[in-house]
């Protein structure tokens, strides 16, 4: 028995060593060590953004004032679509650390769960970016187009392009895969159509920053004008909180895009420049609790209250009051 086991390792280390040569050949400077701590740290955090993001997302769900906002319901759909894209990174880090993506069904189904959630991610980044400054420019309008249930219509459309592009990558025409030896993505030309749903995706996402960033300078230029007004508003700190979090979501997703689609013309194209866009795709997921958890100091506070709730045995994570002439609960705001 431990004569096979003997030979097995020595064996892997033969074919795993001329590999891991092959590779160093080209400048990449790829080794088992690396492997496993760019696999673990995938795995990491992955799992902490996730975690990160769902604490700030049951804080928001459970808050009527704050899911009474269409830009907050907005966010909250982003969170879910940032969580799910947690799951195939997480799983890619496994991929790292043995440098074998399994089945290829799996593989290709990472692809399909990973990239049209971030299609929806970047389109529900234009419907915010839009929100935000209809919201500062018309209340009519703002009613007309988010009032009611009019909000989930939008939702729905960053759902559509979802599925669409989940149907494309899940054909036997198109897919993008992870490559563990590079410790990155990117889509295989071997299938005829993989070209046009990694080109439509571009135009989706370089695009969508050019539409966001046009959509931010209107808001810049009505804050200008109106800023008196708008200093005065009842809810102006609200108003602000929610701009800076749109506005530091926008520009990270705008540079990770850029970078993402051109970095043959802006980076230097080795191992560890995909490595390097590889985590930033990752850390996205931690972009919005950070800067969440940065901008709410209600929301710090009610966390320092539930890790002491959940040391003493308590349940509730929310103070609430009751009313004077009613048994409604009502639950403090974090905006």
């Amino acid at each position: 028995m431990r004569i096979a086991i003997l030979l097995f390792l020595i064996f892997y280390d033969i074919v795993y060593t001329d590999e891991v040569s092959d590779v160093e050949e080209e400048g990449s400077g790829r080794t088992v060590l690396a492997d496993w701590i760019v696999g673990i740290l995938m795995m990491i955090v992955s799992l902490a953004c996730a975690i990160a993001y769902y604490i700030i997302l049951s804080i928001i769900y459970r808050d009527p004032e704050l899911m009474r906002m269409a830009s907050y319901r907005f966010m909250f759909f982003l969170g879910v679509f940032d969580i799910i894209q947690c799951f195939p990174h997480f799983v890619t880090g496994i991929f790292n650390c043995f440098q074998t993506v399994g089945h290829p069904y799996l593989a290709k189904a990472m692809g399909v769960i990973a990239t049209p959630c971030y299609v929806a991610y970047a389109v529900l980044i234009i419907f915010l970016s839009l929100n935000r400054l209809i919201q500062l420019t018309s209340s009519r309008l703002n009613s007309a187009l988010y009032g009611g249930k009019k909000w989930m219509a939008w939702i729905g459309i960053a759902f559509g392009f979802c599925f669409a592009f989940m149907i494309a990558l899940a054909s036997p025409y198109a897919t993008i895969r992870y490559i563990p030896e590079w410790y990155s993505w990117d889509y295989d030309t071997d299938y005829i159509y993989s070209k046009y749903v990694q080109r439509v995706e571009m135009y989706i996402e370089v695009g969508g920053i050019f539409v966001s960033a046009f959509f931010y300078l209107l808001i810049v230029i009505q804050l200008i004008k109106t800023r008196k007004r708008f200093k005065i508003s009842s809810n102006f700190n609200a108003e602000i909180k929610v701009l800076i979090q749109a506005s530091v979501i926008t520009v990270y997703c705008t540079i990770l895009n850029i970078f993402w689609h051109n970095y043959e013309a802006l980076l230097p194209m080795n191992l560890w420049t995909y490595t390097a866009l590889n985590f930033m795709w990752i850390l996205n997921s931690g972009v919005y609790p950070l800067i969440y958890f940065i901008v709410n100091k209600a929301l710090r506070k009610k966390i320092v209250v539930r890790n002491t709730m959940t040391a003493i045995g308590g349940t509730s994570m929310f103070v609430r009051n009751r009313e004077k002439h009613g048994t409604r609960n009502t639950i403090t705001t974090i905006a």
